[in-house]
């Protein structure tokens, strides 16, 4: 008896799809486990991501063959392992236009694995457990026997959609029960207050009905997003207010007294300022000496505001004051458009960029004002260390004409740490191998940033010039791994608690005096570097302030008004509908 029902096609096709749904429902479990978004996942949202487990496993019942088993849990694997990598990097997860960076990732394949550990073999080991498929025999389903399962799929995702508006109700204001909260392709819009932000979307979509579900809300987020773009874009009253205090009259620009060089140092945090070898000795040896002894305007604190860009991002920043887009990557998806910018000042002006067109550098290199763009002839990503980028940059400012303008981009603080040509930094044992090796990368770093401040102390070319240093963007946090996260806590270091920040070092003429700041933002650095080279009446304000001006307003009320503003300006091209506003070069 036993024998003829386990041999039973039709027992052994619903065996067989429940064993599916069982092992993509513990799939989306563990992956809310593995993340730790820190939301809660409450009985609708548990019942919400069954019913995407039953929906994605109809592909089962349609055939009697086994293998289609295994791709459609393999590739659920590669997807929520995709996913478990970029959030441990990015603290965000993987939306459509995401895509766009597969380009920058040639030769970056190897910065993901510090965020590999042993959690994600947990998802292909359930994989496995579908070799049992092979025990029974099973035979496609029958019409009604479909329908049945859609039926109880549908009725399933229903259930979690009314009790999970039922159990927010009272913190909506009593929000009715709308299309939005079935629909599977939408995240009703009482759940955020910035519905422009994907991340956001992506977010409460995978927390609040599955992960394996997020692809059919990306595709629908597609055609909505290509929707929008084409339809023509307009500020409303309280951005346009708020634009009108970030602008001023075009006037000519100042004289230039000398020239300005930023180096954009690759995931440069300002803990490390501080960090010190199995020795004693300093990590940073030389900026720390140089902070010490010459005058310069320090912060220690920078809060790093990139969002999908990474260093395009911190590039974007630095160079127009502008925050990154709320969707897409800004220098891949508006690269064409009209950007204010510091470099238009300066006659003369070059950025030296030792990762060939990485960031979309030729086209972006000229829409931030800069003339030219001094790069490898390969496409060998670490082909240029540190070293190298501080000889062309030194060799790049001297053949050019005072007043000109430079920037140098490292790249060996790029994970995961292992391109410095040497290791002379003894690190305790006790330090974490990733931690121990960014100390060492940044070391190296340091070595050649000093000798380029040693340079200029002493190069006539640089005279009553400026030097800005800063980190393009933070590179840990605690979601990197337990040993990284339990090593900051006990350290005291910021990533513990996922506060890593970078710093500003500013060398200029007329700082006379060691001047410290303990914190500030990214958007600070573009109106500070203004102030700093004498073009303070520059029409663009930019959404930070100068660093040296006291009057602090209440920035957090503003930030998400003026994040929405600068997406619009980026993506409505606004600079260059103002003739005269970018600059005359």
């Amino acid at each position: 008896m036993y024998n003829r029902i386990l041999n039973n096609a039709s027992f052994g096709a619903w065996l067989r799809f429940l064993l599916v749904v069982g092992l993509l429902a513990a799939k989306c479990f563990l992956f809310d486990a593995v993340v730790d978004t820190g939301l809660y996942i409450s009985p609708a949202n548990k019942i919400s991501k069954w019913a995407a487990a039953i929906l994605l496993a109809l592909p089962v019942v349609f055939t009697s063959k086994r293998w289609p088993v295994f791709v459609l849990l393999g590739i659920t694997d590669v997807w929520l392992i995709a996913q478990i990598l970029y959030y441990r990097v990015n603290h965000l997860f993987i939306t459509w236009h995401l895509f766009t960076l597969m380009g920058n990732m040639d030769g970056f394949w190897r910065s993901l694995l510090p965020y590999v550990d042993l959690s994600l073999l947990l998802f292909p080991l359930l994989t496995c457990i579908a070799a049992v498929c092979y025990l029974w025999k099973a035979a496609p389903f029958r019409w009604w026997e479909v329908l049945i399962v859609v039926v109880v799929g549908l009725c399933t995702s229903f259930t979690g959609s009314f009790l999970r508006w039922h159990y927010h109700r009272p913190y909506i204001n009593g929000a009715p029960f709308t299309w939005e909260w079935v629909n599977p392709c939408s995240v009703p819009q009482e759940f955020f207050v910035d519905t422009s932000a994907s991340e956001r979307k992506a977010t409460h979509y995978i927390h609040h009905r599955s992960v394996l579900a997020y692809p059919v809300f990306m595709m629908s987020d597609v055609i909505r997003s290509y929707a929008s773009r084409t339809t023509p874009m307009e500020l409303t009253e309280e951005e346009k207010a708020e634009l009108s205090t970030l602008l001023q009259p075009y006037a000519e620009p100042a004289p230039l007294r000398g020239n300005l060089v930023i180096l954009l140092l690759e995931s440069f945090e300002s803990w490390v300022l501080e960090a010190v070898d199995a020795s004693g000795d300093p990590i940073c040896p030389a900026m720390s000496a140089y902070i010490n002894s010459h005058p310069v305007f320090f912060v220690k604190d920078v809060k790093s505001q990139i969002q999908y860009g990474m260093s395009g991002d911190g590039q974007l920043i630095v160079n127009t004051g502008l925050f990154p887009t709320l969707e897409g990557i800004a220098c891949n998806d508006y690269a064409y458009c009209t950007y204010p910018n510091i470099a238009h000042f300066f006659p003369y002006s070059a950025v030296v960029n030792p990762c060939r067109n990485v960031w979309n550098q030729r086209t972006m290199t000229p829409a931030y004002g800069y003339r030219d763009l001094v790069e490898p002839d390969t496409d060998n990503i670490f082909e240029w260390t540190d070293s190298t980028m501080i000889d062309r940059l030194i060799e790049t400012i001297s053949t050019l004409s005072v007043p000109s303008c430079g920037m140098g981009i490292s790249i060996n603080g790029h994970l995961p740490f292992d391109s410095s040509p040497d290791r002379e930094v003894s690190i305790p044992d006790s330090v974490p191998p990733i931690i121990r090796s960014y100390m060492q990368t940044a070391h190296f770093t340091d070595r050649h940033v000093g000798r380029f401040l040693a340079w200029a102390d002493t190069a006539q070319v640089m005279r009553n010039s400026t030097i800005a240093i800063t980190g393009d963007h933070r590179i840990f946090n605690c979601n990197m791994s337990d040993e990284v996260r339990d090593y900051g806590l006990k350290a005291h270091l910021p990533f513990g608690t996922g506060q890593a920040m970078c710093p500003l070092i500013i060398v200029s003429p007329d700082v006379d005096s060691l001047c410290v700041i303990e914190h500030a933002e990214q958007v600070d650095i573009f109106p500070t570097i203004l102030g700093f080279i004498g073009q303070k009446s520059y029409f663009w304000k930019g959404f930070g302030r100068d660093l040296r001006d006291t009057n602090v307003a209440d920035r957090d009320t503003l930030y998400p008004l003026r994040r929405s503003l600068s997406d619009k300006l980026i993506r409505m091209n606004w600079f260059k509908t103002k003739p005269g506003y970018e600059g005359k070069d």
